[in-house]
């Protein structure tokens, strides 16, 4: 069955609006940075799943000295915005991008170094397969290094349930529920670190300045309905975080030696 795209060049466009050029998600640079920060990744050959518009990525390129990354999509929208980007920053030989379809990753056994993924395994259903197929394509000793916005447990407040009816096709998973998937595949030394109170206070600031200091610049950019809608959309993340039930998480698992 034909997928059908989420991420639209206008979903795109108000996305990055509020995040930044690259950015399909909360947190920027700082966040991948505090994800990566006990791990080395200079040199290394990188598997980013879920590589949206690509920021994540060109960060563990410029930053951090990755030495090839291979970003992988099921959307072909994001994927033409971060080849845009790439061209833009001339890395084009350090970054690779691949359309794929759900399910079996198509690379060889033990072809990875590290497997990387910012906020996009919360489209995922089938996490079980998604961490076996992480498993096989790292090498032996090779890291899964990821954030994703996992959940509290139901019941779940109404501002809540429209999260997870936003049109996004969210599948969130709690964090428990993430280790134990992990576990299963084979991983070991499972380290994880819950980012909701990090989370609440990014997100009443985001909420100030879509109310505040940006509000002018988003309807001068996409029009008072739309700059109304990402006001909304703010408020309704920074209460589901307040309510705990929005918990952005930092996750680094590895495949035995």
């Amino acid at each position: 069955m034909e997928h059908e795209t989420i991420y639209t060049p206008e979903v795109i466009g108000c996305l990055e609006l509020g995040w930044g050029p690259g950015w399909l998600s909360p947190g920027g640079s700082e966040d991948v940075r505090e994800l990566i920060s006990e791990t080395d990744v200079a040199g290394k050959f990188i598997l980013d799943i879920g590589v949206g518009t690509g920021g994540p990525t060109r960060v563990l390129v410029q930053e951090f000295g990755a030495g090839q990354v291979m970003g992988i999509d099921i959307e072909q929208s994001v994927l033409d915005r971060a080849q845009t980007l790439n061209r833009v920053e001339n890395l084009e030989d350090r970054i690779s991008l691949q359309r794929v379809v759900p399910g079996k990753l198509p690379f060889p056994d033990a072809h990875f170094d590290i497997v990387f993924s910012k906020d996009s395994f919360v489209h995922v259903a089938d996490k079980v397969t998604l961490f076996s197929e992480i498993h096989r394509v790292l090498k032996p000793g090779g890291c899964c290094l990821f954030s994703d916005w996992c959940c509290g447990s139901p019941p779940y407040s109404e501002e809540m349930e429209g999260f997870l009816a936003n049109g996004m096709n969210f599948s969130m998973a709690t964090i428990e529920e993430t280790r134990r998937h992990l576990g299963e595949a084979g991983f070991l030394d499972i380290t994880v670190k819950d980012r909701n109170a990090w989370f609440v206070d990014y997100a009443i600031r985001e909420l100030e300045a879509a109310r505040g200091a940006k509000r002018a610049r988003f309807v001068r950019e996409v029009g008072r309905e739309t700059a109304d809608r990402l006001a909304a959309a703010a408020t309704r993340r920074a209460t589901i975080a307040k309510q705990g039930h929005l918990r952005p998480t930092h996750l680094r698992a590895t495949k035995p030696a």
